[in-house]
């Protein structure tokens, strides 16, 4: 017996059968669009928690994989399977399953403390400086993102507020 041919024009022919269709790359190409389209809703959820502010990519980038060490690379399709299914903004309100919950909630606190653990005080806090804790403060500035004491509010003689 030959094997079957695995060419385009044979697949939709229909000279291929299941089996032969099986053992191409196509279920590899198939868990690559899968696990893309996860991580492309897990980054809207971290979109939605952020609210209307810019984010840095530097953050998003590391608060996934943050996420990932925490609770497993399962986690992140778990999430964005419900997200997918019942959508992003009811994430956005208290979950009724507590470990939902847990997660939303402690990637809420890395997007807006900087720290790599939130459930660990003495974590370090490796993104402080792209926090979105410093976008609601109208009186200062992450160290390092501004331009030192000469420029700015920073030069203007002190005041009580």
């Amino acid at each position: 017996m030959s094997p079957a041919p695995k060419t385009r024009r044979a697949v939709l022919s229909g000279g291929v059968s299941l089996a032969a269709m099986a053992a191409l790359p196509g279920g590899a190409l198939a868990a690559s669009l899968n696990s893309g389209r996860d991580r492309a809703v897990f980054r809207s959820i971290l979109y939605a928690l952020a609210g209307p502010v810019s984010v840095a990519p530097q953050l998003l980038d590391s608060v996934t994989a943050l996420f990932e060490a925490k609770f497993g690379a399962a986690a992140v399709d778990v999430l964005s399977a419900h997200a997918a299914q019942a959508g992003i903004a009811p994430l956005l309100e208290p979950q009724e399953d507590a470990d939902r919950e847990a997660q939303l909630q402690w990637l809420t606190e890395a997007l807006f403390t900087g720290t790599a653990d939130p459930e660990d005080d003495g974590a370090k806090m490796i993104n402080y400086p792209y926090a979105l804790g410093w976008k609601s403060l109208s009186f200062g500035k992450a160290p390092g993102l501004c331009a030192g004491p000469d420029f700015g509010y920073w030069s203007d003689a002190w005041s009580p507020a």
